[in-house]
């Protein structure tokens, strides 16, 4: 099975187990007796910042579908078309009227992307349509706030109530959306199975709860499961965001939370114990909260690493035995992944051995992210700087130490 293929049906799984027993504290037995064989045999509804596609005008003012590159899209993507799911998700378009325009289908020249399969009919957009309240909880609280602190650099951090007022709003509406995703799902063929939602990553962290809240007045039976795909801090990180309770009790509205790696599991344990005063138990990894108990889980997901390596054995050389050695580094444009240090630290590598300048290039492939961010025109800058000063320090009339 694929990474993907695995994630999805732990999903499945540990919310069919979970919300299985009044106390959710179920047996390993039963929980192997409710396994679905690697497969997810529910309708899935899946809920993420943006749709799996991007969304632009045409000269006529028609909307044009185009393939998406991310990792989310590339792991989730099959199984929603596989299972015959919804996706939810913001259009990118502030001026896209869900009541008057249509999704387009793909085009056939995208039939071998994740998303050739996804039909316009499995899309249920979001429409945010005022440009400040969007750029506030994206841009403001999203990226500005919960992307440094989840990565342990409160410094760089930004707490502002407008930014989080509208990050509650644009939740609340992602949640109202879901919800007529689930009713739609309800009242279909597969109405005898129990949808599955799916939420996604920091900016949807407090959706959850809506949705709970009105299918349990509407008597509408669902599992939802939440997977964070950034890291998720420890209690003294945590305990610095002043609304950090209203996140922990978004986040417990389902009934699996699943993070990377067991550390991050830990962590919002440690969270949900001392900022909530929740009993839980750290060796099952359960929360009790609000009469329910929650599934904590660690889901790694990652490259296929056996073809990775299979390729990089068989595949030609890109340079000749005798060039210097490469170095070669791809990563998004931003300040977690460490760059200007890396740049430095090969400084001091050349300055520390001058034996492998001339043998050794440093190629490092940045890609552009969050462009309308300040910080990040800062970010490439000061690397552009960076390069200029360790080339002019150490070339060679044959030879730049970094491209």
């Amino acid at each position: 099975m694929k990474l993907h293929e695995v994630e999805a049906a732990e999903i499945g799984q540990d919310c069919q187990s979970v919300g299985s027993d009044s106390t959710g504290y179920s047996s390993a037995d039963e929980e192997e007796e409710d396994s679905m064989a690697g497969q997810v045999t529910n309708p899935m509804v899946v809920v993420s910042n943006r749709l799996p596609f991007v969304l632009v005008r045409g000269k006529e003012g028609k909307l044009e579908r185009k393939a998406s590159a991310g990792g989310l899209v590339t792991a989730v993507a099959p199984i929603v078309v596989q299972t015959g799911g919804t996706w939810v998700g913001w259009t990118g378009l502030s001026d896209f009227s869900p009541s008057e325009e249509q999704i387009p289908e793909s085009s056939p020249l995208d039939a071998t992307k994740p998303t050739g399969g996804l039909k316009s009919s499995q899309i249920l957009p979001v429409a945010i349509e005022s440009h400040q309240l969007f750029d506030d909880y994206y841009n403001g609280c999203c990226n500005a706030t919960f992307w440094p602190l989840f990565h342990s650099m409160p410094d760089r951090a930004v707490f502002n109530v407008e930014t989080w007022r509208a990050y509650t709003e644009v939740n609340r509406e992602f949640g109202l959306r879901t919800l007529e995703a689930v009713k739609r799902v309800a009242h279909g063929e597969a109405s005898s199975s129990t949808p599955l939602i799916w939420l996604h990553d920091y900016h949807l962290m407090l959706v959850a709860n809506t949705i709970r809240d009105a299918c349990v007045e509407e008597e509408l039976n669902i599992r939802m499961g939440f997977f964070l795909h950034i890291p998720f801090p420890s209690w003294d990180i945590m305990r610095i965001f002043p609304w950090g309770d209203e996140i922990l009790q978004g986040m417990l509205g389902c009934d699996l939370v699943a993070f990377h790696i067991e550390d991050y599991c830990l962590n919002f344990l440690e969270c949900c114990s001392r900022s909530l005063g929740c009993r839980v138990d750290r060796d099952r990894m359960l929360v009790e909260h609000c009469g329910r108990t929650v599934q904590v889980k660690a889901l790694p997901i990652g490259i296929p690493y056996d073809r990775f390596a299979s390729l990089a054995r068989t595949s030609p050389r890109a340079w000749p035995i005798e060039s210097p050695r490469v170095i070669l580094g791809v990563d998004r444009l931003d300040y977690t992944k460490g760059l200007v240090s890396r740049l430095k630290s090969f400084r001091r590598f050349l300055e520390k051995f001058p034996k492998w300048i001339e043998r050794v290039v440093l190629l490092q492939v940045a890609v552009p992210s969050r462009t309308q961010v300040q910080e990040y025109h800062d970010l490439k800058e000061e690397l552009d700087k960076l390069v200029g000063c360790i080339n002019g320090q150490f070339s060679t009339p044959s030879w730049s130490p970094i491209r």
